[in-house]
């Protein structure tokens, strides 16, 4: 980048998962840590009297469903939306969707950070000094689930503090590479697709989504 390209950058936006945060030394099994939480949704529900299947059956069908609703919103790359899908889900089960406090539901899921997975041993100081030089900073994730969530992560690794906008691809609608939540997250910004870097790990989703949004992109090397 050259001394008049860095001048007109003014914010720096950066993917989530292996990007900023290190998922490579992650302990235990993923689907036995996300069926613990499914555990605490599914008790939940019954003990406010809700009938649901037994959990395996409830499980086995709930993590079908994510699986299909992911697979199909690939296709346009819209994106899936872990409430409403979950919302759905319960109402084919038979509960009443006016009854459901999904806000609750989803606290009762009790989403913490996952143990072995940390920021880059970088990361922290790469925000430090952006922020210091004065750009803003934004984050977009294809995450399914909703910003307060992943929240939750980003502040536990210190990093919640250094984000001016941050997206989840389940709150916007769109999953990258879609331009829109590109788009929506300069928005928030306040800037222009010339004046932003996207700074991510996939080639697919962050920088040929970047590019084809406008914005200057950087690969980061495993």
């Amino acid at each position: 980048m050259t001394q008049r390209e860095n001048q007109r950058i003014k914010a720096i936006l950066f993917d989530m998962d292996d990007t900023l945060i290190d998922w490579s030394g992650m302990e235990g099994d993923f689907t036995t840590i996300e069926g613990s939480h499914w555990q605490n949704v599914h008790r939940y529900l019954t003990q406010l009297g809700h009938t649901l299947p037994a959990f395996p059956e409830f499980w086995t069908q709930l993590r079908e469903t994510f699986i299909q609703a992911w697979a199909e919103a690939k296709k346009e790359w819209t994106a899936v939306s872990f409430a409403k899908e979950l919302q759905n889900f319960l109402i084919n089960c038979g509960l009443d969707g006016s009854q459901i406090d999904m806000d609750a539901v989803l606290r009762a899921y009790d989403w913490t950070p996952l143990p072995g997975v940390v920021p880059f041993d970088d990361t922290l100081a790469v925000l430090d000094h952006l922020k210091k030089s004065g750009y803003k900073i934004g984050l977009i994730t294809n995450a399914m689930q909703p910003m307060w969530m992943r929240d939750i992560e980003l502040r536990a690794y210190g990093i919640l503090d250094y984000l001016d906008a941050r997206l989840t691809s389940g709150d916007v609608g769109f999953m990258k590479p879609h331009p829109f939540i590109f788009w929506h997250a300069l928005e928030l910004l306040k800037v222009e697709s010339q004046e932003a870097v996207f700074v991510g790990d996939r080639p697919a989703n962050d920088i040929v989504g970047a590019n084809e949004a406008g914005l200057t992109s950087v690969l980061m090397s495993p």
